[in-house]
């Protein structure tokens, strides 16, 4: 009877695969997106309509600027 984990597997060769930037998600808007909305919910519990407004629009710039800093970082390595 033949025993399968004495025979050699077979390695079909591959080419490497480039990582093209479209298909490389980059983190500045799902930082900005996510922190727009906890600036939002902030705002939200913090005071009313403006500190809505306040809150949702620094908490975007913020998030823009840590993902942004992320992706430079990225591409240093």
């Amino acid at each position: 009877m033949a025993r399968s984990h004495h025979r050699h597997k077979k390695h079909h060769p591959q080419q490497p695969r480039a990582v093209t930037p479209k298909s490389k998600r980059k983190a500045a808007p799902v930082f900005a997106i996510f922190l727009g909305v906890f600036g939002l919910g902030i705002g939200y519990f913090a005071a009313g309509i403006p500190a809505l407004v306040v809150g949702a629009i620094l908490g975007a710039a913020i998030g823009y600027i840590i993902g942004h800093n992320l992706d430079k970082m990225a591409v240093k390595k």
